[in-house]
């Protein structure tokens, strides 16, 4: 605050004998001032305090604040920053159905970064759960526990939650592409493609609507409609990692090996500490028959993430083809005390993919 201090006020002629009242008078009339300016502006005030002890006062943000920054952090792909805000913004409004799906969303988007993040897909449920209990007559409630039941590997409970969110709103794109889904891993590929179709003719520039027309249509065998596809839905979310994953998938069914390195290292420019690609980048040398950078990026991905178990194992893969059988021992010793239940089953679906071009039957890159 300002205080004016004119020397010339405090002299009023040969009136000395008043001198001392008028300065009292002045400095009480200063210091009220000051009393006032300091309650007008204590914010500032606790805040210059508090800044000379070394103690910040934290601003809290409200719930839709929190949503936006979640809705931000997921535009520029990292859905990490966008499950903290969302769930910041869950805490501070519990019963809001569109803040509780966006953040189950982001839950279910996050688990599709391997199996190791299947937990994500866990609290998406849980969340969906909690939704349907808040309003069991809310679409969007509805499709999130669709999504989340099918993450989880309960297709026909999901196909259940996706009629009734179909049922709620029609014209909802996403319920009819969630539900496409759930038909997919139903075995139900003609009801699969039919709903992803019909929520691309509801919404063409949704996301999920676009990757549930490009899984239905890889279910079909049409291989190159679904890259057509999957291509669409970058366009709408160039930096969603999980689509570049997936769209690989069906490149290398194809046998362009080329292009599906090209898919791993555009994910590796927007994260080039992204372990799952790295990883995936080896698998696809090893298809190649490029051993050495094969072992060069699982060396890369073990690196970055000493605990990812495929990618001791897939290095152990090609350890064991190099005839270095000592190491491929360590490797796949390793890849057991990391938990990786690793599914031989799974081994062979994908290079049954690589193999054929048509009558493709693949899950998502997990």
């Amino acid at each position: 605050m300002y205080i004016r201090r004119d020397r010339s006020n405090l002299h009023f002629g040969r009136q000395g004998r008043r001198r001392g009242s008028r300065l009292l008078l002045l400095f009480w009339a200063a210091a009220m001032m000051l009393v006032m300016g300091v309650i007008w502006r204590f914010n500032s005030v606790q805040e210059w305090v508090l800044a000379g002890v070394g103690t910040q006062p934290t601003p809290t943000l409200d719930a839709i604040t929190q949503a936006q920054l979640g809705e931000r952090a997921y535009l520029v792909g990292d859905i990490e920053r966008a499950i903290a805000h969302y769930g910041e913004a869950v805490r501070l409004m519990p019963n809001d159905i569109d803040i509780l799906f966006e953040y189950g969303r982001m839950l279910v988007y996050r688990s599709y970064a391997g199996r190791s993040y299947h937990f994500r897909a866990e609290q998406a449920l849980e969340v969906a759960e909690r939704a349907v209990e808040i309003d069991p007559n809310n679409a969007r409630a509805q499709a999130l526990l669709c999504l989340a039941l099918l993450e989880n590997g309960r297709p026909e409970e999901a196909i259940a939650a996706g009629l009734r969110a179909e049922q709620l709103a029609p014209d909802y794109a996403e319920a009819r592409a969630y539900l496409s889904m759930a038909y997919r891993d139903a075995g139900r590929p003609n009801q699969a493609f039919q709903k992803a179709d019909e929520a691309v003719q509801l919404d063409e520039n949704s996301l999920d609507a676009r990757r549930a027309l490009a899984l239905g249509l890889a279910f079909v065998g049409q291989s190159d409609a679904a890259i057509q596809q999957y291509e669409r839905a970058i366009q709408i979310h160039p930096r969603f990692d999980a689509l570049y994953f997936e769209l690989a998938v069906y490149y290398k069914a194809q046998d362009n090996y080329e292009a599906a390195i090209a898919a791993y290292d555009q994910v590796l420019a927007m994260e080039p500490d992204n372990v799952k690609a790295y990883t995936r980048k080896c698998e696809t040398y090893f298809g190649m028959r490029e051993d050495a950078l094969a072992q060069e990026a699982c060396e890369q991905a073990i690196q970055l993430d000493p605990t990812y178990p495929e990618a001791h194992r897939q290095l152990g893969m090609v350890r064991y083809t190099s005839r270095n059988y000592e190491g491929a021992i360590e490797s796949f010793e390793t890849c057991a005390r990391r938990g990786d239940a690793f599914d031989l089953r799974t081994l062979e679906r994908q290079q049954d993919v690589q193999r054929r071009a048509h009558g493709i039957v693949v899950v998502y890159d997990q």
